[in-house]
């Protein structure tokens, strides 16, 4: 891995990569739908309760799970960044940025339906969501720290 001047910042005082806080947001607003179904199942009471807080109808639920599988691939990846990083994590990070790219395309499609469930009716709920979605876009297009990080774990095996 070739340090530049700066990368200070993306290193811990051991030699592991940190992971940047931007991944970890986007991560847990892709992977979402599983945080929900994680605490449904905490909540002993009515376990759909929570889900439909968040969801209409079971189909959405399922939709927010499918967008999280590219979020969910990247997360296992991301917890095998360690000091030393297996050839094959870093062959599979090269399709890291794809793999956010889907996930925001299919959660897009989620906010869709979503917000065209009941769509003359305001909710914060949802605008926030709509609001997560397009800073997740901004992220994405303009993020330095995480193209920095993607091209850190890329590159630590060709030393």
């Amino acid at each position: 891995m070739q340090l530049q001047l700066g990368d200070e910042r993306y290193i811990t005082a051991d030699g592991q990569l940190k992971t940047p806080l931007s991944l970890t947001v986007l991560l847990l607003f892709f992977l979402r739908g599983y945080v929900a179904w994680i605490l449904s199942l905490s909540f002993f009471e009515d376990r759909s309760l929570i889900l439909q807080f968040f969801y209409t109808n079971t189909h959405q639920f399922a939709l927010a799970l499918a967008v999280g599988l590219p979020a969910l691939v990247l997360f296992v990846l991301t917890t095998q960044v360690k000091t030393e990083i297996a050839a094959w994590v870093s062959k599979a990070f090269r399709w890291a940025p794809l793999l956010l790219w889907l996930s925001w395309v299919l959660d897009g499609i989620l906010l869709l339906s979503l917000i065209g469930a009941r769509w003359p009716a305001f909710s914060w709920v949802k605008a926030m969501l709509l609001f997560g979605w397009l800073m997740g876009c901004w992220l994405l297009l303009f993020s330095r720290h995480l193209k920095r990080y993607f091209q850190l774990v890329r590159t630590a095996q060709e030393e």
